[in-house]
Protein backbone atom coordinates (compact mmCIF):
# COMPACT_ATOMS: atom_id res chain seq x y z
CA UNK A 1 0.00 0.00 0.00
CA UNK A 2 1.30 3.48 -0.85
CA UNK A 3 -0.14 6.60 0.72
CA UNK A 4 0.88 10.00 -0.68
CA UNK A 5 1.98 12.81 1.60
CA UNK A 6 1.79 16.43 0.50
CA UNK A 7 3.93 18.58 2.75
CA UNK A 8 1.91 21.70 3.45
CA UNK A 9 3.77 24.53 5.09
CA UNK A 10 1.23 25.71 7.61
CA UNK A 11 2.66 28.61 9.54
CA UNK A 12 1.75 28.91 13.17
CA UNK A 13 1.79 32.01 15.34
CA UNK A 14 4.86 32.08 17.57
CA UNK A 15 5.25 34.48 20.43
CA UNK A 16 9.06 34.59 20.47
CA UNK A 17 10.52 37.97 19.58
CA UNK A 18 13.24 36.68 17.25
CA UNK A 19 12.68 35.35 13.75
CA UNK A 20 11.72 31.70 13.84
CA UNK A 21 14.03 29.20 12.15
CA UNK A 22 11.50 26.36 11.92
CA UNK A 23 7.82 25.91 11.11
CA UNK A 24 5.92 22.83 12.22
CA UNK A 25 4.29 20.76 9.47
CA UNK A 26 0.77 19.75 10.49
CA UNK A 27 -0.60 17.77 7.53
CA UNK A 28 0.21 14.39 6.00
CA UNK A 29 0.92 10.81 7.12
CA UNK A 30 4.52 11.63 8.21
CA UNK A 31 3.14 13.72 11.05
CA UNK A 32 0.02 11.67 11.65
CA UNK A 33 1.91 8.39 11.99
CA UNK A 34 3.29 7.41 15.33
CA UNK A 35 3.31 5.03 18.18
CA UNK A 36 6.55 4.26 20.00
CA UNK A 37 9.08 5.69 17.53
CA UNK A 38 12.82 5.59 18.09
CA UNK A 39 15.38 6.26 15.33
CA UNK A 40 15.40 8.79 12.48
CA UNK A 41 17.46 8.16 9.32
CA UNK A 42 17.62 10.60 6.39
CA UNK A 43 19.09 8.60 3.48
CA UNK A 44 18.83 8.47 -0.33
CA UNK A 45 17.86 4.82 -0.75
CA UNK A 46 17.01 5.05 -4.48
CA UNK A 47 19.85 7.35 -5.62
CA UNK A 48 17.50 9.92 -7.11
CA UNK A 49 19.15 12.94 -5.48
CA UNK A 50 16.85 13.56 -2.53
CA UNK A 51 16.76 12.09 0.95
CA UNK A 52 14.14 9.60 2.06
CA UNK A 53 13.09 8.92 5.65
CA UNK A 54 13.25 5.77 7.77
CA UNK A 55 11.81 5.66 11.30
CA UNK A 56 12.03 2.73 13.73
CA UNK A 57 9.40 1.77 16.31
CA UNK A 58 10.16 -0.08 19.53
CA UNK A 59 7.33 -1.22 21.81
CA UNK A 60 7.92 -4.55 23.55
CA UNK A 61 5.08 -6.17 21.64
CA UNK A 62 6.65 -5.05 18.34
CA UNK A 63 5.59 -2.57 15.67
CA UNK A 64 6.41 -2.21 11.99
CA UNK A 65 8.91 0.48 11.11
CA UNK A 66 8.00 3.45 8.89
CA UNK A 67 9.46 4.37 5.51
CA UNK A 68 8.69 7.47 3.42
CA UNK A 69 10.01 7.92 -0.11
CA UNK A 70 10.83 11.47 -1.16
CA UNK A 71 9.13 12.31 -4.46
CA UNK A 72 11.43 15.27 -5.09
CA UNK A 73 8.66 17.84 -5.28
CA UNK A 74 7.96 18.57 -1.64
CA UNK A 75 5.87 15.42 -1.21
CA UNK A 76 6.56 12.00 0.26
CA UNK A 77 5.01 8.58 -0.24
CA UNK A 78 4.58 6.21 2.67
CA UNK A 79 5.58 2.67 1.65
CA UNK A 80 4.38 -0.33 3.62
CA UNK A 81 4.89 -3.25 1.22
CA UNK A 82 8.66 -3.71 1.43
CA UNK A 83 10.64 -5.91 3.82
CA UNK A 84 12.04 -3.10 5.98
CA UNK A 85 8.49 -2.07 7.01
CA UNK A 86 7.17 -5.55 7.78
CA UNK A 87 9.34 -6.99 10.56
CA UNK A 88 7.06 -6.22 13.53
CA UNK A 89 9.97 -6.17 15.99
CA UNK A 90 10.89 -3.95 18.97
CA UNK A 91 13.43 -1.77 17.18
CA UNK A 92 15.69 1.00 18.48
CA UNK A 93 18.67 2.32 16.53
CA UNK A 94 19.39 1.85 12.82
CA UNK A 95 22.30 2.54 10.51
CA UNK A 96 22.46 2.68 6.71
CA UNK A 97 25.57 1.99 4.63
CA UNK A 98 26.63 0.25 1.41
CA UNK A 99 27.98 -3.00 2.85
CA UNK A 100 28.67 -4.63 -0.55
CA UNK A 101 29.81 -1.51 -2.43
CA UNK A 102 27.21 -2.02 -5.15
CA UNK A 103 26.06 1.61 -5.14
CA UNK A 104 22.98 1.46 -2.94
CA UNK A 105 22.46 1.70 0.82
CA UNK A 106 21.77 -1.35 2.98
CA UNK A 107 20.19 -1.30 6.44
CA UNK A 108 20.96 -2.57 9.93
CA UNK A 109 18.28 -2.34 12.64
CA UNK A 110 19.01 -2.92 16.33
CA UNK A 111 16.30 -4.71 18.35
CA UNK A 112 15.80 -4.93 22.11
CA UNK A 113 13.76 -7.23 24.40
CA UNK A 114 15.86 -10.32 23.62
CA UNK A 115 15.09 -10.20 19.90
CA UNK A 116 17.59 -10.76 17.08
CA UNK A 117 18.76 -7.79 15.07
CA UNK A 118 17.94 -7.16 11.41
CA UNK A 119 20.08 -6.78 8.27
CA UNK A 120 18.59 -5.93 4.89
CA UNK A 121 20.34 -5.80 1.51
CA UNK A 122 19.14 -3.12 -0.90
CA UNK A 123 18.32 -4.81 -4.23
CA UNK A 124 18.66 -1.57 -6.19
CA UNK A 125 15.05 -1.71 -7.39
CA UNK A 126 13.39 -0.17 -4.31
CA UNK A 127 13.13 -3.55 -2.62
CA UNK A 128 15.13 -5.21 0.16
CA UNK A 129 16.12 -8.74 1.07
CA UNK A 130 16.36 -9.81 4.70
CA UNK A 131 19.60 -11.64 5.45
CA UNK A 132 18.52 -14.87 7.11
CA UNK A 133 20.61 -17.48 8.85
CA UNK A 134 23.62 -15.31 9.76
CA UNK A 135 24.71 -14.70 13.33
CA UNK A 136 23.97 -10.99 13.03
CA UNK A 137 20.26 -11.75 12.54
CA UNK A 138 19.80 -14.96 14.56
CA UNK A 139 21.52 -14.25 17.88
CA UNK A 140 19.16 -12.79 20.50
CA UNK A 141 20.15 -9.40 21.89
CA UNK A 142 19.24 -6.30 23.82
CA UNK A 143 20.73 -3.96 21.24
CA UNK A 144 20.34 -0.19 21.40
CA UNK A 145 22.18 1.03 18.32
CA UNK A 146 24.73 0.02 15.73
CA UNK A 147 27.02 2.01 13.47
CA UNK A 148 28.89 1.15 10.28
CA UNK A 149 32.59 2.03 10.13
CA UNK A 150 35.59 0.62 8.23
CA UNK A 151 37.92 -0.12 11.14
CA UNK A 152 40.59 -1.89 9.03
CA UNK A 153 40.42 0.47 6.02
CA UNK A 154 39.91 -2.39 3.57
CA UNK A 155 37.10 -0.62 1.72
CA UNK A 156 34.27 -2.59 3.36
CA UNK A 157 32.28 -1.21 6.27
CA UNK A 158 32.16 -3.17 9.51
CA UNK A 159 29.54 -2.95 12.27
CA UNK A 160 29.73 -2.22 15.99
CA UNK A 161 26.57 -2.85 18.05
CA UNK A 162 25.82 -1.58 21.56
CA UNK A 163 23.88 -3.68 24.08
CA UNK A 164 22.32 -2.43 27.32
CA UNK A 165 20.71 -5.68 28.50
CA UNK A 166 21.19 -9.44 28.43
CA UNK A 167 24.84 -10.38 28.93
CA UNK A 168 25.77 -6.75 28.11
CA UNK A 169 28.55 -7.68 25.69
CA UNK A 170 28.74 -5.47 22.62
CA UNK A 171 29.21 -6.90 19.12
CA UNK A 172 31.81 -6.20 16.43
CA UNK A 173 31.17 -7.74 13.03
CA UNK A 174 33.99 -7.73 10.48
CA UNK A 175 32.91 -7.40 6.86
CA UNK A 176 34.73 -10.10 4.89
CA UNK A 177 34.13 -8.35 1.56
CA UNK A 178 32.29 -11.32 0.07
CA UNK A 179 28.84 -10.73 1.53
CA UNK A 180 29.62 -12.43 4.83
CA UNK A 181 30.57 -11.16 8.28
CA UNK A 182 32.73 -12.58 11.06
CA UNK A 183 31.80 -11.85 14.67
CA UNK A 184 34.99 -10.92 16.53
CA UNK A 185 35.49 -11.98 20.13
CA UNK A 186 37.84 -11.60 23.06
CA UNK A 187 39.55 -8.50 24.39
CA UNK A 188 37.26 -5.48 24.71
CA UNK A 189 34.31 -7.56 23.47
CA UNK A 190 34.26 -9.45 26.78
CA UNK A 191 33.61 -6.28 28.78
CA UNK A 192 30.14 -5.67 30.20
CA UNK A 193 28.69 -2.16 30.29
CA UNK A 194 25.18 -0.84 29.73
CA UNK A 195 26.06 0.67 26.37
CA UNK A 196 23.83 2.99 24.34
CA UNK A 197 25.74 4.60 21.51
CA UNK A 198 28.91 4.16 19.45
CA UNK A 199 31.03 6.56 17.40
CA UNK A 200 33.87 5.64 15.06
CA UNK A 201 36.49 8.37 15.58
CA UNK A 202 40.22 8.42 14.78
CA UNK A 203 41.10 9.67 18.26
CA UNK A 204 44.90 9.52 17.94
CA UNK A 205 45.12 10.50 14.26
CA UNK A 206 46.95 7.34 13.22
CA UNK A 207 44.65 6.64 10.27
CA UNK A 208 42.78 3.83 12.06
CA UNK A 209 39.20 4.38 13.29
CA UNK A 210 38.86 3.97 17.05
CA UNK A 211 35.66 3.19 18.99
CA UNK A 212 33.94 5.53 21.46
CA UNK A 213 31.05 4.02 23.43
CA UNK A 214 28.61 5.80 25.75
CA UNK A 215 27.24 3.99 28.81
CA UNK A 216 24.27 4.58 31.09
CA UNK A 217 23.67 3.85 34.82
CA UNK A 218 26.37 6.40 35.75
CA UNK A 219 29.10 4.30 34.16
CA UNK A 220 32.08 5.96 32.51
CA UNK A 221 32.38 6.01 28.74
CA UNK A 222 34.80 3.73 26.87
CA UNK A 223 37.44 4.64 24.31
CA UNK A 224 38.97 1.70 22.47
CA UNK A 225 42.10 2.36 20.40
CA UNK A 226 42.54 0.42 17.18
CA UNK A 227 45.68 -1.73 17.24
CA UNK A 228 45.60 -2.37 13.50
CA UNK A 229 45.33 -6.15 13.89
CA UNK A 230 41.60 -6.74 14.51
CA UNK A 231 42.06 -5.93 18.20
CA UNK A 232 41.46 -2.83 20.31
CA UNK A 233 42.91 -1.57 23.60
CA UNK A 234 41.17 0.45 26.30
CA UNK A 235 42.45 4.02 26.49
CA UNK A 236 42.85 6.18 29.58
CA UNK A 237 41.73 9.76 29.03
CA UNK A 238 40.76 11.05 32.50
CA UNK A 239 39.50 14.41 31.24
CA UNK A 240 36.94 12.64 29.06
CA UNK A 241 36.29 9.17 30.47
CA UNK A 242 35.67 9.72 34.19
CA UNK A 243 32.35 11.53 34.17
CA UNK A 244 30.04 8.64 35.03
CA UNK A 245 26.74 9.93 33.67
CA UNK A 246 23.74 8.05 32.32
CA UNK A 247 24.81 8.87 28.80
CA UNK A 248 22.57 8.03 25.88
CA UNK A 249 24.34 9.60 22.91
CA UNK A 250 27.40 11.43 21.67
CA UNK A 251 28.36 13.64 18.73
CA UNK A 252 32.00 14.09 17.68
CA UNK A 253 32.08 17.39 15.79
CA UNK A 254 34.27 20.49 15.47
CA UNK A 255 32.06 22.87 17.44
CA UNK A 256 34.63 25.69 17.69
CA UNK A 257 36.09 25.45 14.16
CA UNK A 258 39.63 24.92 15.42
CA UNK A 259 40.39 21.83 13.34
CA UNK A 260 39.79 19.02 15.85
CA UNK A 261 36.77 17.02 16.93
CA UNK A 262 35.08 17.92 20.20
CA UNK A 263 32.41 15.72 21.78
CA UNK A 264 28.87 16.32 23.04
CA UNK A 265 27.58 13.88 25.67
CA UNK A 266 23.79 13.65 26.06
CA UNK A 267 22.51 12.35 29.40
CA UNK A 268 19.15 11.17 30.67
CA UNK A 269 17.83 10.76 34.23
CA UNK A 270 17.62 14.48 35.12
CA UNK A 271 21.30 15.10 34.45
CA UNK A 272 23.13 17.89 32.64
CA UNK A 273 24.38 17.42 29.10
CA UNK A 274 28.08 18.05 28.58
CA UNK A 275 30.29 19.49 25.85
CA UNK A 276 34.00 18.69 25.93
CA UNK A 277 36.36 20.79 23.81
CA UNK A 278 39.40 19.06 22.34
CA UNK A 279 42.73 20.53 23.50
CA UNK A 280 44.64 18.74 20.67
CA UNK A 281 47.08 17.18 23.16
CA UNK A 282 44.84 14.23 24.06
CA UNK A 283 42.99 16.07 26.81
CA UNK A 284 39.58 17.75 26.88
CA UNK A 285 38.12 20.76 28.67
CA UNK A 286 34.50 20.72 29.79
CA UNK A 287 32.54 23.78 28.67
CA UNK A 288 31.32 25.16 32.00
CA UNK A 289 28.95 27.77 30.63
CA UNK A 290 25.22 28.15 30.23
CA UNK A 291 23.12 26.54 28.89
CA UNK A 292 25.10 23.36 29.69
CA UNK A 293 25.50 24.38 33.33
CA UNK A 294 21.87 25.42 33.76
CA UNK A 295 19.73 22.92 31.84
CA UNK A 296 18.87 19.67 33.61
CA UNK A 297 17.00 17.18 31.50
CA UNK A 298 16.26 13.60 30.57
CA UNK A 299 17.88 13.61 27.13
CA UNK A 300 18.32 10.88 24.52
CA UNK A 301 18.80 11.87 20.89
CA UNK A 302 20.89 14.75 19.55
CA UNK A 303 21.56 16.20 16.13
CA UNK A 304 24.20 18.72 15.08
CA UNK A 305 24.07 20.97 12.03
CA UNK A 306 24.41 24.54 10.83
CA UNK A 307 20.70 25.38 10.84
CA UNK A 308 21.20 29.09 10.12
CA UNK A 309 24.03 28.60 7.58
CA UNK A 310 26.31 31.05 9.39
CA UNK A 311 29.40 28.82 9.41
CA UNK A 312 29.17 27.00 12.76
CA UNK A 313 27.38 24.00 14.21
CA UNK A 314 24.18 24.27 16.23
CA UNK A 315 22.73 21.58 18.51
CA UNK A 316 19.29 20.12 19.16
CA UNK A 317 18.76 17.64 22.01
CA UNK A 318 15.66 15.52 22.55
CA UNK A 319 13.94 14.91 25.88
CA UNK A 320 11.69 12.01 26.92
CA UNK A 321 10.49 9.80 29.77
CA UNK A 322 9.74 12.67 32.14
CA UNK A 323 6.69 12.84 34.41
CA UNK A 324 4.72 14.60 31.68
CA UNK A 325 5.20 15.96 28.17
CA UNK A 326 8.26 18.16 27.80
CA UNK A 327 10.04 20.33 25.22
CA UNK A 328 13.41 19.79 23.56
CA UNK A 329 16.57 21.92 23.74
CA UNK A 330 17.95 24.02 20.85
CA UNK A 331 21.35 25.68 21.26
CA UNK A 332 22.60 28.24 18.70
CA UNK A 333 26.38 28.48 18.24
CA UNK A 334 27.78 31.95 18.97
CA UNK A 335 30.65 31.50 16.46
CA UNK A 336 33.13 30.86 19.26
CA UNK A 337 32.21 27.42 20.57
CA UNK A 338 29.75 28.78 23.13
CA UNK A 339 25.98 28.57 22.76
CA UNK A 340 22.77 30.50 23.36
CA UNK A 341 19.55 28.68 24.21
CA UNK A 342 16.82 29.29 21.62
CA UNK A 343 13.06 29.58 22.06
CA UNK A 344 12.38 28.66 18.43
CA UNK A 345 9.13 27.00 17.36
CA UNK A 346 10.99 23.68 17.18
CA UNK A 347 11.34 23.65 20.98
CA UNK A 348 7.91 24.99 21.87
CA UNK A 349 6.19 21.79 20.79
CA UNK A 350 5.80 19.43 23.74
CA UNK A 351 5.88 15.64 23.82
CA UNK A 352 8.46 12.90 24.29
CA UNK A 353 11.16 12.89 21.60
CA UNK A 354 13.51 9.91 21.29
CA UNK A 355 15.70 10.11 18.18
CA UNK A 356 15.86 13.12 15.87
CA UNK A 357 17.92 14.24 12.88
CA UNK A 358 18.51 17.27 10.70
CA UNK A 359 18.11 16.74 6.94
CA UNK A 360 17.40 18.93 3.93
CA UNK A 361 14.40 17.07 2.49
CA UNK A 362 13.48 19.77 -0.07
CA UNK A 363 17.04 20.43 -1.36
CA UNK A 364 16.94 24.17 -0.60
CA UNK A 365 20.19 24.09 1.40
CA UNK A 366 18.53 24.67 4.77
CA UNK A 367 18.43 21.81 7.27
CA UNK A 368 14.95 20.62 8.25
CA UNK A 369 14.21 18.47 11.31
CA UNK A 370 12.31 15.24 12.00
CA UNK A 371 11.57 13.97 15.49
CA UNK A 372 10.59 10.43 16.52
CA UNK A 373 7.99 10.73 19.29
CA UNK A 374 7.02 8.13 21.92
CA UNK A 375 4.74 9.62 24.62
CA UNK A 376 2.59 6.81 26.01
CA UNK A 377 3.78 4.76 23.02
CA UNK A 378 1.07 6.43 20.92
CA UNK A 379 2.34 9.90 19.97
CA UNK A 380 2.50 11.14 16.38
CA UNK A 381 5.89 12.05 14.96
CA UNK A 382 6.87 15.62 14.08
CA UNK A 383 8.42 17.37 11.07
CA UNK A 384 9.77 20.94 11.12
CA UNK A 385 10.58 22.86 7.94
CA UNK A 386 13.49 25.31 7.96
CA UNK A 387 12.28 28.74 6.88
CA UNK A 388 15.64 29.60 5.28
CA UNK A 389 17.35 32.93 4.86
CA UNK A 390 19.98 34.79 2.86
CA UNK A 391 23.16 32.94 3.91
CA UNK A 392 25.00 30.76 1.42
CA UNK A 393 25.67 27.04 1.72
CA UNK A 394 27.19 23.94 0.12
CA UNK A 395 25.91 20.36 0.20
CA UNK A 396 28.08 17.37 -0.70
CA UNK A 397 27.38 13.71 -1.44
CA UNK A 398 30.57 11.64 -1.33
CA UNK A 399 31.23 8.41 -3.20
CA UNK A 400 34.19 6.22 -2.33
CA UNK A 401 36.11 4.12 -4.86
CA UNK A 402 39.06 2.65 -2.96
CA UNK A 403 37.28 3.68 0.23
CA UNK A 404 33.89 2.18 1.02
CA UNK A 405 31.24 3.35 -1.46
CA UNK A 406 29.25 5.19 1.25
CA UNK A 407 32.39 7.19 2.16
CA UNK A 408 31.72 6.47 5.84
CA UNK A 409 34.76 7.74 7.74
CA UNK A 410 35.57 10.53 5.26
CA UNK A 411 36.45 13.95 6.71
CA UNK A 412 35.77 17.15 4.77
CA UNK A 413 37.50 20.46 5.56
CA UNK A 414 36.37 23.72 3.96
CA UNK A 415 37.76 27.26 4.15
CA UNK A 416 35.86 30.45 3.35
CA UNK A 417 35.96 34.07 4.50
CA UNK A 418 32.97 34.49 6.81
CA UNK A 419 32.32 37.78 8.57
CA UNK A 420 35.65 39.09 7.34
CA UNK A 421 37.62 36.20 8.85
CA UNK A 422 39.05 33.08 7.20
CA UNK A 423 37.19 30.14 8.73
CA UNK A 424 38.03 26.45 8.44
CA UNK A 425 35.06 24.14 9.05
CA UNK A 426 35.16 20.36 9.34
CA UNK A 427 32.55 17.64 8.87
CA UNK A 428 32.60 13.82 8.71
CA UNK A 429 30.50 11.05 7.20
CA UNK A 430 29.37 8.53 9.82
CA UNK A 431 27.04 5.60 10.31
CA UNK A 432 25.30 7.32 13.21
CA UNK A 433 24.85 11.01 14.09
CA UNK A 434 24.01 11.00 17.79
CA UNK A 435 21.88 8.38 19.48
CA UNK A 436 19.24 7.04 17.05
CA UNK A 437 19.92 9.50 14.22
CA UNK A 438 21.69 9.51 10.84
CA UNK A 439 22.33 11.62 7.75
CA UNK A 440 25.13 10.73 5.31
CA UNK A 441 25.17 14.08 3.50
CA UNK A 442 27.80 16.74 4.21
CA UNK A 443 26.46 20.27 4.73
CA UNK A 444 28.31 23.56 5.23
CA UNK A 445 26.87 26.99 5.95
CA UNK A 446 28.92 29.84 4.48
CA UNK A 447 27.33 32.99 5.86
CA UNK A 448 27.72 35.78 3.30
CA UNK A 449 30.79 34.17 1.70
CA UNK A 450 30.40 34.09 -2.07
CA UNK A 451 33.23 31.64 -2.75
CA UNK A 452 35.09 28.71 -1.24
CA UNK A 453 38.82 29.23 -0.79
CA UNK A 454 39.75 25.60 -0.10
CA UNK A 455 38.03 22.23 0.22
CA UNK A 456 39.88 19.06 1.23
CA UNK A 457 38.55 15.52 1.62
CA UNK A 458 40.44 12.97 3.71
CA UNK A 459 39.11 9.65 2.42
CA UNK A 460 39.23 6.50 4.59
CA UNK A 461 41.73 5.03 2.09
CA UNK A 462 44.18 7.77 3.06
CA UNK A 463 43.76 9.71 -0.17
CA UNK A 464 43.82 13.48 0.34
CA UNK A 465 41.76 15.17 -2.35
CA UNK A 466 41.60 18.90 -3.03
CA UNK A 467 38.25 19.84 -4.54
CA UNK A 468 38.31 23.02 -6.59
CA UNK A 469 35.04 23.02 -8.51
CA UNK A 470 32.36 23.05 -5.82
CA UNK A 471 29.32 25.17 -6.54
CA UNK A 472 27.86 27.17 -3.67
CA UNK A 473 24.12 27.08 -3.03
CA UNK A 474 24.14 23.72 -4.83
CA UNK A 475 24.35 20.00 -4.27
CA UNK A 476 27.72 18.57 -5.31
CA UNK A 477 28.65 14.91 -5.85
CA UNK A 478 32.34 14.20 -5.28
CA UNK A 479 33.89 10.86 -6.28
CA UNK A 480 37.13 9.70 -4.70
CA UNK A 481 40.03 10.51 -7.03
CA UNK A 482 42.15 7.37 -7.22
CA UNK A 483 44.76 9.01 -9.45
CA UNK A 484 46.11 10.92 -6.44
CA UNK A 485 47.36 7.84 -4.60
CA UNK A 486 47.50 4.31 -5.98
CA UNK A 487 46.89 1.79 -3.24
CA UNK A 488 47.90 -1.53 -4.75
CA UNK A 489 46.99 -5.02 -3.59
CA UNK A 490 48.25 -8.45 -4.58
CA UNK A 491 45.45 -8.73 -7.12
CA UNK A 492 46.36 -5.40 -8.71
CA UNK A 493 50.10 -5.55 -9.32
CA UNK A 494 52.10 -2.92 -11.23
CA UNK A 495 53.81 -3.85 -14.53
CA UNK A 496 56.23 -6.78 -14.51
CA UNK A 497 59.66 -5.82 -13.20
CA UNK A 498 58.47 -2.72 -11.34
CA UNK A 499 57.07 -2.97 -7.83
CA UNK A 500 56.77 -0.89 -4.68
CA UNK A 501 56.36 -3.17 -1.68
CA UNK A 502 54.32 -2.50 1.43
CA UNK A 503 56.55 -1.26 4.23
CA UNK A 504 57.29 -3.59 7.13
CA UNK A 505 56.38 -3.43 9.91
CA UNK A 506 53.17 -1.47 9.43
CA UNK A 507 52.07 0.17 11.69
CA UNK A 508 55.62 0.95 12.91
CA UNK A 509 57.49 2.92 15.58
CA UNK A 510 59.80 4.58 14.77
CA UNK A 511 61.58 2.74 11.92
CA UNK A 512 60.28 0.72 8.97
CA UNK A 513 61.71 -0.96 5.88
CA UNK A 514 60.52 0.03 2.39
CA UNK A 515 61.39 -2.25 -0.50
CA UNK A 516 61.07 -1.72 -4.23
CA UNK A 517 62.01 -3.41 -7.48
CA UNK A 518 62.90 -1.70 -10.79
CA UNK A 519 63.07 -3.37 -14.18
CA UNK A 520 65.90 -1.33 -15.63
CA UNK A 521 68.71 0.84 -14.31
CA UNK A 522 67.93 4.52 -13.96
CA UNK A 523 67.35 7.50 -11.75
CA UNK A 524 64.99 6.75 -8.83
CA UNK A 525 63.29 8.91 -6.22
CA UNK A 526 61.51 7.64 -3.13
CA UNK A 527 59.86 10.32 -0.98
CA UNK A 528 57.58 10.37 2.07
CA UNK A 529 54.63 12.77 2.44
CA UNK A 530 52.25 13.61 5.27
CA UNK A 531 48.45 13.62 4.87
CA UNK A 532 48.49 17.24 3.68
CA UNK A 533 50.92 16.44 0.86
CA UNK A 534 53.99 17.97 2.50
CA UNK A 535 57.30 16.20 1.80
CA UNK A 536 58.79 15.00 5.09
CA UNK A 537 61.61 12.73 3.89
CA UNK A 538 63.65 11.98 0.75
CA UNK A 539 64.85 8.39 1.07
CA UNK A 540 66.25 7.82 -2.43
CA UNK A 541 67.28 10.40 -5.01
CA UNK A 542 69.96 8.88 -7.23
CA UNK A 543 70.84 6.31 -9.88
CA UNK A 544 69.97 2.68 -9.09
CA UNK A 545 70.75 -0.55 -10.97
CA UNK A 546 67.93 -2.90 -12.01
CA UNK A 547 66.73 -5.29 -9.33
CA UNK A 548 65.46 -5.22 -5.77
CA UNK A 549 66.36 -2.53 -3.23
CA UNK A 550 65.47 -1.68 0.35
CA UNK A 551 65.75 1.43 2.48
CA UNK A 552 65.00 2.21 6.13
CA UNK A 553 62.98 5.22 7.20
CA UNK A 554 63.57 6.52 10.70
CA UNK A 555 60.49 8.58 11.62
CA UNK A 556 61.70 9.45 15.10
CA UNK A 557 61.09 13.17 14.52
CA UNK A 558 57.60 12.72 13.06
CA UNK A 559 54.31 12.56 14.93
CA UNK A 560 51.88 9.63 14.86
CA UNK A 561 49.66 9.45 11.81
CA UNK A 562 49.24 8.36 8.21
CA UNK A 563 52.07 8.89 5.71
CA UNK A 564 52.48 8.12 2.02
CA UNK A 565 55.61 7.00 0.21
CA UNK A 566 55.97 7.48 -3.54
CA UNK A 567 58.41 5.75 -5.92
CA UNK A 568 59.23 7.33 -9.28
CA UNK A 569 61.44 5.49 -11.75
CA UNK A 570 61.51 5.95 -15.54
CA UNK A 571 57.85 5.90 -16.63
CA UNK A 572 56.63 4.11 -13.48
CA UNK A 573 55.12 5.78 -10.39
CA UNK A 574 53.33 4.27 -7.42
CA UNK A 575 52.39 5.31 -3.87
CA UNK A 576 51.45 3.41 -0.74
CA UNK A 577 50.17 4.26 2.71
CA UNK A 578 51.87 3.53 6.03
CA UNK A 579 51.05 4.32 9.65
CA UNK A 580 53.38 5.62 12.35
CA UNK A 581 51.88 4.53 15.67
CA UNK A 582 53.61 5.66 18.86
Amino acid sequence: MRTSLLVFLIFTVVTASQAQIFTKITSGPMVNDGGDSRAVNWIDYDNDGDIDLFVTNGPQAGQNNFFYENNGDGTFTKITNIAITQDGKASDGSSWGDIDNDGDLDLFVANWWGQPNLLYLNNGDKSFTFQQGILMTTETSYSETGSWGDYNNDGYIDLYVCNSGGNLRNFLFKNNGDGTFTKLSGGILTETFESRNVDWIDFNNDGLPDIFVTNESNQNENLYLNNGDDTFSSASVPSLLQNGGSTAGSNWEDFDNDGDFDVLLVNWGNQRNQLYLNNVDGTFTKLNEAPFTTDISSSFGSSVGDIDNDGDLDIIISKAFTSQKTTNLLYINNNDGTFTKSNDAAVQDSGWTYGLAFGDYDNDGWLDLFEARCYNASENNVLFHNNGGSNNWVMMNLEGVISNRSAIGAIVKMKAVIGGNPVWQMRKVVGQNGYCGQNLQVHFGLGAASQIDSAIIQWPSGIIQNVNDLNINSYNTVVEDTTLVSVSTESNQPPTGFQLFQNYPNPFNPTTQIGFQIEESGFVTLKVYDVLGNEVAKLVDNYKPAGKHSVTWDANEQKSGVYFYTLISSNYQESKKMILLR
